[in-house]
């Protein structure tokens, strides 16, 4: 089995930049890296509808392909593919290839997995790596939106199960979520 995509580089390098997980702003003293485990997880590059389609767990990105010979999608690791961030390709357009379990971006070569798929298994399979489970919001992650700290409760409420003679009145909307230090409590939508 093989392929090969053809991108302009300038495409290439904007989609590259957004799926680049960024590290939080903070003061200038304070040096953060990206996560380890970010940079080692998959990177997906599949061909859909005449666009290639870049993605990891909960980002996603598309870009125009000048020429393709791709059906399927390939996995490959996510760090080596982001290393093109800072030794940029020189010419104008940038190939993107695999043969066998080898896939091939200009001149480097990188260990991956290859599914062939037809197209409609592929966005599925895409749509559903942008909807996982590790993109989801964790709980200890959250902040307050009145006092800013990451100190929330989560609440649970049950429901009022007696029975009212007289008009039955609109349900209050009670919060699922408070602030440990502001006592400040609102719903959180999931």
């Amino acid at each position: 089995m093989s392929g090969s995509l053809v991108i302009d580089t300038s495409e290439f390098l904007a989609a590259l930049i957004r799926l680049k997980p960024v590290a939080p702003r903070r003061r200038k003293t304070t040096r953060i890296g990206i996560a380890k485990k970010v940079i080692e997880d998959d990177f997906y590059i599949s061909f859909l509808f005449g666009e290639a389609v870049f993605s990891s767990h909960g980002v996603q990105t598309r870009c125009v392909v000048e020429k393709a010979n791709w059906r399927g999608y390939v996995s490959t690791d996510f760090g080596m593919v982001l290393t093109f961030l800072k030794g940029k390709p020189s010419g104008k357009t940038v190939t993107i290839s695999f043969l066998g379990n080898k896939l091939k971006i200009e001149s480097l070569t990188i260990a991956c997995q290859w599914a062939p798929v037809p197209d409609w298994i592929g966005e599925m399979s895409t749509e559903a790596l942008f909807l996982s489970e590790k993109a989801k919001i964790k709980e200890d992650l959250m902040y307050c939106p009145k006092c800013g700290k990451r100190q929330i409760i989560v609440l649970s409420h049950k429901p009022h199960m007696q029975l009212e003679l007289d008009s039955p009145k609109l349900p209050k909307i009670l919060p699922n979520r408070q602030c440990k230090s502001c006592k400040h409590g609102w719903l959180e939508i999931s």
